[in-house]
């Protein structure tokens, strides 16, 4: 067993996660992956190096003196609210061999009170398009390009450094709404929003992007699964405006549980134990990966929402940026696409 549950979480925190799939992100290269099931699995920079999921924030938390906001009915994993640390976070550095686990243990803190989604939004990012492996100051020696005890690599780049000279560019009529949509294959809970910055008025920056946070268009999300949109299973979804960043942001809740015991939802995928909160339909539980398929990706859909353009933008050219704030975990995971205004 003890064999079985060092295999079970030390894959989870090298492998990652989620990201944006619609509209095509700068990690889509021509926007072939698009809705494909698993796409967040593929892209990145020329050569398929560094996917979607490897582009995020690892390690952070909200600030010292922010108290918690989140409401208790859109806790992904309520234990959390009590401070409670996860069978991941006790067992993490304990695995590791002497060398890596006085690393671990000397850069590895343990705080779930203090997770990203406990206040959405407040929760500091390397970069609001998301950052190569997620530790860009390294992590307590390990080389460059090298993994990091607790999850991603070491170093990387800013994905506003690369040049992505095959992303698509979307465009979105002012005062009409939009679609949008992400993936994971690393379930850790939380929520998430999608901003707008505005090309020619400074730098891509997350203060940009907080100046025009978007509103989702209605009371329902979606699954998707693939680029049929027949296959839509429509789900009632939990939206906040309470206690976000910026102050009346409107936030998501992932509504998708992870099972009640984690570390068994890595072994078994139909959560034996039962769930965080009721899953909104057939299927739509679990970790979203298991030992036994090897990393292979067990949600074959898009989560899918719609967003209001808002009417007052200038038309032009635009960058949006998706950002997922977790609550089992200290990351955020980032996305952008180019967006013009029309």
């Amino acid at each position: 067993m003890l064999g079985a549950l060092v295999l079970v979480l030390l894959a989870p925190s090298v492998w990652g996660h989620g990201n944006m799939m619609w509209p095509p992100s700068w990690f889509d290269p021509q926007g072939e992956i698009g809705l494909s099931p698993g796409g967040f699995m593929q892209g990145g920079p020329p050569g398929g190096e560094a996917p979607a999921i490897m582009w995020f924030t690892n390690w952070t938390f909200i600030p010292e003196e922010q108290e918690a906001t989140l409401p208790v009915a859109l806790s992904t994993i309520p234990d959390f609210h009590g401070g409670a640390a996860s069978v991941w976070d006790r067992v993490n550095c304990f695995l590791m061999d002497e060398y890596d686990y006085d690393i671990c243990r000397a850069w590895y803190p343990v705080d779930p009170a203090r997770n990203p989604w406990m206040a959405p939004g407040t929760a500091p990012v390397f970069s609001p398009c998301g950052w190569q492996g997620g530790n860009p100051e390294g992590c307590g020696g390990v080389p460059a390009g090298e993994e990091c005890p607790g999850g991603g690599t070491s170093q990387g780049v800013d994905a506003r450094q690369v040049d992505w000279e095959e992303a698509v560019t979307t465009e979105w009529r002012r005062g009409g709404v939009a679609e949008v949509g992400w993936g994971m294959i690393a379930n850790h809970g939380g929520g998430y929003s999608y901003r707008l910055c505005k090309l020619g008025d400074g730098l891509v920056t997350e203060e940009c992007f907080q100046r025009t946070p978007l509103h989702f268009a209605s009371a329902h999300s979606w699954v998707q699964y693939g680029w049929d949109p027949a296959t839509r299973v429509e789900l009632l979804a939990s939206r906040t405006r309470e206690g976000t960043f910026p102050p009346g942001s409107q936030w998501t809740m992932n509504p998708i549980p992870v099972c009640n015991s984690t570390a068994m939802g890595w072994i078994d995928p139909t959560c034996p134990n039962g769930f965080e909160f009721e899953p909104p339909g057939p299927g739509l539980h679990g970790t979203g990966e298991h030992v036994a398929t090897g990393g292979y990706p067990d949600f074959p859909w898009t989560l899918m929402d719609e967003v209001e353009v808002p009417a007052d933008l200038e038309a032009g050219e635009y960058v949006l940026s998706f950002r997922w704030d977790c609550e089992a975990t200290p990351q955020i995971w980032n996305a952008c696409s180019n967006i013009r205004i029309v």
